[in-house]
């Protein structure tokens, strides 16, 4: 039986901050942990940056960039970066369930 595959989840999100608590504590609560998740702030004007600063889970990858360059731009960076057999997409202001 071979090891449990890593997941690479990729999370781009802009002025996101009133959802994307939710959002990555839904990953981070899977009964699947052995994850990555790449959070990629897309330039927010908002409190988006904060809100992921206040995460220390050692799965988490934080990226910032300055400027937005948009969700295509931001989800083939992460792309690029991942380190998963699989990769999910999740968007900042979705849940992703427990069942």
């Amino acid at each position: 039986m071979g090891s449990i595959p890593l997941i690479s989840v990729i999370m781009p999100a802009y002025n996101a901050e009133k959802y994307i608590q939710e959002a990555i504590d839904s990953i981070l609560n899977q009964s699947y942990s052995n994850l990555e998740l790449l959070i990629f702030d897309d330039g927010s004007s908002d409190a988006t940056r904060s809100v992921i600063d206040g995460y220390s889970d050692e799965r988490i990858k934080k990226i910032y960039a300055d400027k937005n360059s948009g969700v295509v731009a931001a989800r083939n960076h992460c792309i690029d970066l991942a380190k998963g057999k699989y990769i999910a997409l999740m968007d900042a202001d979705d849940i992703a369930s427990h069942d």
